[in-house]
């Protein structure tokens, strides 16, 4: 998608607000835009997204339904209203969408991961292992569908859950030594049966540049024992 000459200058005002971090003209000055050009679908994406920066999710949600409505078909669109709708809050509304994204996608890593979060926060977790495993069975060396996995596996598989995320951990901190939230997960697995080799993984996340994550390190390495 391209930007109209009819709406130019609202669309370059609202980049010049967002790089002085000035989110509500900038959005204002989309909004303008769209009065020009009411069904434009690249200003209501901008739209979409500038809200999700700045966790405006109703406004979100509008923009999604918007684009829903001009582009009923297409998947891209669907997906952004199934987020929208969770993040608004609105579970019953998100988990159809992204059950239909997953049927549109049945071969999407992304699109179980999104279900299962989904089915997480709904708190019917019934199918979050299942899903989460298709999706590490197809990418098993990806950061992100096996973190999703291991932190399911220590919150709610007891007993076995650290072992179960040490072996799905392992393949992704080889292929990504310096991933941060995989050694934070793996000093999590390993807080118990092996605390040097969790402090190993925690002094692993200090070295990275992940602030909110560093914290969370520094408090397990209080926790450990010895």
């Amino acid at each position: 998608m391209m930007v109209k000459e009819s709406y130019r200058a609202q669309w370059e005002r609202s980049r010049a607000y967002l790089e002085t971090g000035d989110l509500g003209l900038a959005l204002q000055e989309l909004r303008d835009g769209l009065t020009l050009a009411p069904d434009d679908a690249f200003l209501w994406e901008e739209v979409f997204n500038l809200s999700l920066l700045g966790g405006l999710t109703q406004n979100a949600l509008a923009a999604a339904v918007k684009l829903r409505e001009l582009a009923p078909d297409d998947p891209r669109f669907l997906g952004m209203h199934a987020m929208a709708a969770m993040l608004a809050g609105k579970l019953a509304d998100a988990l159809p969408l992204f059950e239909e994204v997953l049927r549109r996608e049945p071969g999407s890593v992304e699109a179980r991961r999104q279900l299962a979060r989904a089915l997480d926060v709904a708190g019917q977790r019934g199918r979050v292992r299942a899903l989460l495993e298709e999706a590490v069975a197809m990418a098993p060396t990806e950061t992100g569908a096996p973190n999703d996995l291991a932190v399911h596996y220590l919150d709610h598989v007891p007993g076995e859950g650290p072992a179960l995320a040490v072996r799905v951990l392992t393949p992704v901190v080889q292929a990504h030594p310096k991933d941060p939230s995989t050694h934070f997960n793996l000093a999590l697995a390993h807080r118990v049966s092996d605390p040097d080799r969790a402090r190993y993984h925690v002094q692993r996340v200090l070295k990275g540049d992940d602030k909110e994550l560093k914290e969370q390190a520094r408090q397990l390495l209080t926790m450990l024992p010895g």
